[in-house]
């Protein structure tokens, strides 16, 4: 507990500062009816996830399961809330790029839950060797993340960025660039996210007495269960999301 404590008390600095761009019309997807009543600014606007193009829909997807999502689901919900965050955003990229392998390894080496290569884990503060730890991982993607979300100024784009490059989306008008890999990357991000969302709408159904508060010591408490490095059984690298 003391080790996540820690950490998240790390966790407080905010991500590169950078200039934010408006963008053109964007248009309400299947993801935009979602928002949590107790939602901190930052969480509720990535649970209003929309398309910037109409024919952009949710993929159809299926839950990931197995042991390391049972194991990990509660770390990466406090690294989310720690972060000011919605899990279910991360728990949506984790699931296309690595489907919860702390281990996972592409082709263009890319490594870990979040996949990283080695430039953007150094410019997020991880050693190369780092990145199959699921703590450091997840924070470096997640600040990443939110430093495409600041620099593209939409979730969308930001999505799209992680896949094919913060320049491509620039180079496309500030849009989806139209490779085949990054629109199917986006659609199913915003499947898992969809998936996601149910669930925690679910949960709030059955607990509407939870604040934002309680669900987050709850993520921490369980977390602290999972703070150590998960060992793979095999480590044979794969090309999860790529």
């Amino acid at each position: 507990m003391f080790l996540l404590t820690a950490f998240l008390a790390a966790c407080s600095d905010k991500p590169e500062p950078s200039g934010r761009s408006a963008l053109g019309p964007v248009h309400e997807g299947a993801l935009a009816d979602l928002q949590h009543p107790w939602s901190p600014p930052e969480i509720a606007e990535a649970r209003n996830l929309t398309t910037l193009e109409p024919d952009v829909t949710p993929a159809l997807v299926k839950m990931p399961k197995g042991a390391y999502v049972t194991l990990l689901k509660p770390l990466i919900d406090a690294l989310a809330l720690s972060e000011g965050i919605d899990p279910a955003l991360v728990h949506a990229v984790i699931s296309v790029e690595s489907a919860y392998n702390p281990y996972a390894g592409s082709p263009k080496n890319a490594v870990g839950l979040m996949q990283l290569i080695p430039a953007t884990a150094q410019r997020f503060g991880l050693l190369a060797g780092d990145r199959t730890d699921p703590v450091k991982n997840v924070r470096a993607g997640i600040r990443y993340l939110k430093w495409l979300r600041n620099y593209l100024g939409h979730w969308t784009l930001a999505i799209a960025a992680y896949n094919a490059g913060e320049g491509a989306v620039l180079k496309y008008g500030r849009q989806i660039p139209p490779y085949r890999e990054t629109q199917a990357y986006v659609r199913r991000v915003f499947g898992f996210y969809s998936l996601y969302r149910q669930q925690q709408n679910r949960a709030l159904q059955l607990h509407p007495w939870l604040t934002l508060a309680d669900e987050q010591r709850q993520a921490q408490r369980s977390g602290a269960l999972t703070a150590q490095d998960p060992r793979e059984r095999s480590r044979e690298p794969t090309t999860v999301g790529q």
